[in-house]
């Protein structure tokens, strides 16, 4: 029974090895299902996850939440033509962070984080009377590089 300090670290290493665990290796980044380079529109919808190319920097952005829509409904008369909350979660190279969206019926918003000036310029579906799931949702964007 000899050497318990070499079968100890070979336990460790295996162990490490099986887990996936190299201390040498730097975290990757996500798989984004949207990739763009700033000034281009897409698509985007909660669970989505997108990544707009920079020059020299990157902005990680996805649907963090969707909360209220007030926005009204096409065929119906409202004194407020209302609005959705959407909170964004974002990340560019040097930080994380969030952003909010307040989108008017018209479906232009802007907001800014770091670097860059993200556009709401269409929320799918209008305003209805009727609970819009959040899976329903779909945000058509374009991502400036300031």
């Amino acid at each position: 029974m000899g050497f318990p300090l070499l079968r100890r670290t070979l336990l460790g290493l295996a162990a490490a090895a099986v887990l996936g665990c190299n201390p040498t290796t730097t975290p990757a980044y996500p798989v984004p299902d949207i990739e763009a380079l700033p000034g281009d529109f897409f698509p985007l919808r909660a669970g989505d996850l997108a990544l707009v190319y920079g020059s020299g920097e990157f902005l990680y952005l996805s649907v963090r939440t969707i909360g209220v829509d007030t926005r009204c409904p096409p065929d119906a008369e409202c004194a407020e033509p209302g609005f959705v909350l959407v909170d964004l979660e974002l990340e560019d190279t040097t930080r994380q962070g969030a952003a909010q969206l307040r989108i008017p019926p018209s479906g232009e918003a802007v907001a800014t984080f770091g670097a860059f000036e993200i556009h709401s310029l269409q929320v799918e579906p209008p305003g209805s009377a009727e609970r819009i799931l959040p899976a329903d949702y779909l945000f058509v964007l374009q991502v400036f590089q300031r």
